[in-house]
């Protein structure tokens, strides 16, 4: 695709409707879902985004692409805000269309893009496979906490390269900037060529929430099963740690018979080495 023929195009703006959002995911690969989240919430996640970034620069943790961007990891275990955003019922709507009801959170991370960053590279959310997939096995959620303008670095997208079968490569010139006004939701199709975009104002600051989720059967990108902190293992809600693969699924994750069913926990008594009498067998 030509940066004439994008320009030529009706490219997907940030709308209300839920049925032209999922007309604009089908033929484009992305829609832009505006009012996603309140003004008052957008100010919370946004505030703590901020305050975050801050104590981990602090505590000399802080992870920084570049010199100008600033990405903030495992959210799940840095504040219940992070959490009940998962469970945000638009979450569901799209990601259980384009994935599947039994989805999973892969990751779930924050990006503060600051003046003099640079594009990021173009790549696919699934580009780890290495053949196109008719359905998308990912699929990505952006909460805008700030507007995005394709002068702050908005998301650099390729408008319809998640039907690119050949999955040829891309240039800068064929991306267009998602744009759309603080608590809009960009939503896009795991197969889309996308990278983030460079911030090229002189003092303005843009921060995202991206929850990237998958397949029940794809291997989740953040290792929730050793990253998660054991508290919240222990007191977290059974649909949110569902949500994280902490569920028996199509016999996948179990730790005994193929028929087993529910919630995964540690082994107390894992089977070892018996002899023919079912005695324990101690192994040098």
């Amino acid at each position: 695709m030509t940066d004439a023929t994008i320009k030529t195009r009706s490219l997907p703006g940030a709308t209300r409707d839920f049925s032209r959002a999922f007309e604009d995911l089908e033929r484009f690969g992305y829609a832009i879902v505006e009012g996603a989240l309140s003004p008052d919430r957008v100010a919370t996640l946004r505030a703590r985004v901020v305050e975050q970034a801050h104590g981990e620069d602090a505590q000399g943790v802080g992870f920084h692409d570049g010199k100008a961007n600033q990405r903030i990891w495992m959210l799940p275990n840095k504040g219940r805000i992070f959490r009940d955003l998962m469970l945000d019922p638009l979450v569901d709507t799209f990601m259980g269309a384009l994935l599947g009801r039994d989805f999973l959170l892969s990751s779930l991370t924050a990006n503060i893009a600051r003046p003099g960053g640079v594009p990021m590279y173009l790549h696919t959310d699934q580009g780890y496979v290495d053949f196109w997939t008719p359905k998308p096995l990912v699929a990505n959620v952006a909460w805008m906490l700030d507007d995005f303008t394709e002068a702050n670095g908005g998301t650099r997208l390729v408008p319809g390269s998640h039907l690119n079968t050949e999955r040829v490569d891309h240039a800068l010139a064929d991306t267009v900037a998602a744009e759309g006004p603080a608590g809009a939701a960009l939503i896009f199709d795991g197969r889309l060529t996308h990278g983030t975009g460079a911030n090229l104002t002189a003092s303005e600051e843009r921060h995202a929430i991206l929850s990237y989720h998958c397949r029940p059967f794809v291997r989740q990108q953040e290792n929730y099963y050793l990253g998660l902190d054991p508290e919240l293992r222990r007191t977290e809600r059974g649909v949110f740690l569902r949500r994280l693969g902490y569920w028996i699924w199509a016999g996948l994750g179990r730790t005994n018979e193929p028929g087993e069913k529910g919630a995964l926990a540690p082994l107390t008594a894992p089977i070892g080495p018996l002899d023919a009498a079912g005695r324990p067998i101690i192994e040098a």
